[in-house]
């Protein structure tokens, strides 16, 4: 691509979808396929509620240029998302951006998509928001005829859907092909109008799609619905936050699979699955790096850079996402954290963490 062909307005791209979707996967998994196959360079925005984030890191693995947006939904904080953009594009000049807003974002039509296209269209080129559906749990999330409690519905995921003018229903190596097709039945039950695309970033399946809708000409156009978003404000209140990372020193050869399986098994059974939003941990070294997560009762390996065993010194982030208080959540992951790590014969150095409730969000371009 030449100089000139760059001077234009660089192509951005905002992945929401709800905690555990697989966006993050995606973004990377998209990424990779952009540049292998059509020669694009892309960099990623991350975003979290704490301070340290295992997404930013299995990015920067992967070999992208990355910035990230902590404290809360980049939606609240509008000018600092455009200045992150603005320093991707002044020290790579990327080909396009891929932003991903925290799972429990909502109106990230209205507050960041509309104010992009609109106050900086000379600047970034807005594709439509593409939205990521679990496949594994859409029926639950989304289903009309889910009964209340529990076991009930989302709000959050909802919105999202209606929010999306491109959903993406992530996951479907795991579903039949009538699984498949009765999740885009519910999804259509929701938002009738709804473009639909079932992928896998496992087996690549339909990543081409998304890439051409990525690289087309079209622009995000949709109306945004009028939300207030106190409307969610329960639902983001009943999940504590949980972010921690500590450096690590091995007895000897180290299987991270299994001591990070450990992990997520304990702190599944400290709170049961149902409680479980999505907890995610990635140990490295300057030679290897494991990322592995768990939503609800689904335990999956994310990514291995490198191998799966390391020996001698390393870095552990953990990020989860827990229907518990803080102090809850601080006791318990904690006590997981030493108990694994003692078991495993390693020793856990520079431990950082913190615990939080989600602040309500005010979006900036809607204040």
């Amino acid at each position: 691509m030449t100089e000139q062909d760059r001077s234009g307005p660089t192509r951005f791209v905002v992945l929401g979808g709800y905690l555990g979707a697989g966006k993050t996967r995606l973004a990377t998994t998209l990424a990779r396929y952009l540049k292998e196959t059509h020669g694009k360079s892309v960099a990623i925005i991350t975003n979290d509620q704490g301070n340290v984030l295992v997404d930013t890191e299995y990015v920067r693995n992967a070999g992208f240029d990355v910035r990230e947006i902590l404290g809360g939904c980049f939606c609240s904080n509008l000018p600092e998302f455009v200045k992150n953009a603005r320093s991707l594009v002044q020290m790579g000049r990327p080909d396009v951006i891929i932003a991903e807003p925290i799972g429990t974002s909502t109106n990230i039509l209205a507050s960041v998509l509309v104010p992009l296209r609109t106050m900086h269209p000379g600047e970034f080129d807005v594709a439509p928001l593409m939205v990521v559906v679990d496949g594994t749990s859409a029926k639950k999330l989304l289903d009309k005829s889910a009964v209340f409690g529990p076991n009930s519905r989302k709000l959050i995921p909802v919105q999202q859907a209606h929010d999306a003018e491109l959903i993406l229903v992530s996951k479907a190596d795991l579903m039949s092909h009538s699984g498949v097709e009765e999740v885009i039945r519910v999804i259509n039950n929701e938002v009738p109008s709804a473009e639909i695309i079932p992928y896998s970033s496992v087996t690549l399946e339909n990543i081409d799609k998304i890439a051409t809708a990525v690289l087309s000409s079209r622009s995000s156009t949709k109306v945004p619905m009028a939300v207030d978003n106190r409307f969610f404000a329960m639902e983001k209140a009943s999940m504590g936050w949980f972010n921690a990372s500590a450096g690590i020193a091995t007895a000897g050869k180290l299987d991270l699979y299994a001591y990070i399986t450990e992990i997520l098994r304990g702190v599944a059974a400290r709170f049961g699955t149902e409680a479980v939003a999505h907890v995610k941990v990635m140990v490295e070294s300057e030679k290897v790096a494991v990322k592995m997560s768990l939503v609800q009762d689904s335990l999956q390996t994310d990514g291995i850079k490198g191998g799966r065993f390391i020996e001698g010194e390393g870095r552990i982030v953990m990020n989860a996402r827990i229907s518990a208080t803080p102090e809850e959540l601080e006791r318990s992951i904690l006590e997981v954290l030493q108990t694994s790590s003692a078991s495993a014969g390693i020793k856990l150095v520079d431990v950082k963490h913190s615990s939080l409730k989600p602040h309500g969000e005010t979006p900036s371009f809607l204040k």
